[in-house]
């Protein structure tokens, strides 16, 4: 979709993860209070979208990122535009956070503006749900945000259901959670521009709590769903395959033949890039890589980094199916006796 803005485009970003209005029915303010929180936040959002102005000096033609690998499109000076953007919406958005604290927070006049247009006109008089949504029990600027109000609804499940395929993403998420796997929702990712995104990983890997993310040091298997406003399909979900490829291509005639043609079409094919080897001094390291036969044919499969090749920007049953046949698969290594329990989602 073409925008009239690159800054129309990245307020999309905003109004696309705010969930639908769930209140918490047995918070200290009502659910009236909580409703009025939540369109004031859907408000400045679509403020943000129809008049940019607002926020910005001035506008950028639309544009986007092809993938999540920004530095590839060789455009240094876009990503410098877009935080602009994303800067001042996020620093108002931190002010009113820390205002419903009792901070003293200086505002802008630009800021002060914003506000007023959606009705706040004096800051020592807020909405009952802002202040308890700066000072409840776990209060977090990102749930402050996208208006988490009850801490035990799946918010993120919804948001990227919506996003990725809602039919397909509930029946794996539905049946993750049968087979035990626990729902998580992670706050700004490292490595990742991603400021709320969701993990479902299966505990009996490991009792530490997933760090987000579907690429780096992963220790569960599951899924990691993320949104990334600065490209141009802004929702990923990815597989999270614990220990790299080494152990399941190991045991890649074990699997269904549907499996099998599964990973051969997602696993990266040896290229020789070197990555494997580039600390290897002595030039006697061998490649990474597994030799494997399908279908009369003989393939080398790189161990190295799954993540970049299994993931999506939507779902489908058919792609659910694989899933689910791939963590069945991948759960069959699963460390025994299975490691003490990770903390609760949230704690």
């Amino acid at each position: 979709m073409t925008y009239a803005s690159l800054e129309q485009r990245l307020a999309q970003g905003y109004i696309d993860m705010l969930p639908s209005f769930v209140p918490d029915e047995d918070a200290p303010v009502s659910i009236l209070d909580q409703r009025h929180f939540y369109d004031l936040i859907k408000n400045l959002f679509q403020l943000a979208y129809d008049e940019p102005l607002l926020f910005v000096p001035s506008l950028h033609e639309d544009d986007v990122y092809p993938t999540r690998y920004k530095k590839s499109y060789g455009k240094p000076k876009l990503i410098t535009d877009m935080r602009k953007f994303t800067k001042s919406l996020d620093g108002l958005l931190q002010a009113m956070f820390l205002i419903g604290q009792g901070a003293d927070v200086k505002m802008s006049k630009k800021q002060s503006d914003i506000l007023s247009r959606l009705g706040v006109g004096d800051l020592r008089k807020l909405p009952p749900a802002w202040k308890w949504m700066s000072t409840k029990s776990r209060a977090r600027r990102a749930a402050f945000s996208h208006c988490l109000f009850d801490d035990s609804y799946p918010y993120t499940s919804e948001i990227y259901a919506r996003l990725l395929g809602a039919a397909a993403f509930e029946k794996l998420e539905t049946w993750m959670l049968t087979q035990g796997y626990k729902r998580f929702d992670i706050y700004d990712i490292t490595a990742s521009d991603c400021k709320l995104a969701l993990s479902i990983a299966n505990p009996k890997w490991s009792e530490e709590a997933p760090r987000g993310g579907h690429e780096y040091k992963i220790k569960h298997t599951g899924i990691s769903a993320q949104f990334d406003d600065y490209t141009s399909q802004p929702a990923i979900f990815g597989l999270c395959i614990p220990g790299g490829m080494k152990p399941y291509l190991e045991a890649f005639d074990s699997m269904e033949k549907e499996l099998q043609a599964f990973v051969v079409n997602r696993t990266k094919k040896c290229d020789k890039c070197g990555y494997c080897v580039q600390t290897d001094k002595t030039g006697s390291r061998p490649l990474a890589r597994t030799t494997i036969f399908f279908e009369g044919k003989e393939y080398q499969l790189c161990n190295y980094n799954p993540g970049y090749n299994y993931s999506w920007p939507s779902i489908d049953d058919e792609l659910a199916d694989m899933v689910i046949k791939m963590l069945t698969f991948m759960d069959g290594f699963a460390p025994t006796p299975s490691p003490a329990i990770m903390p609760e989602p949230g704690a």
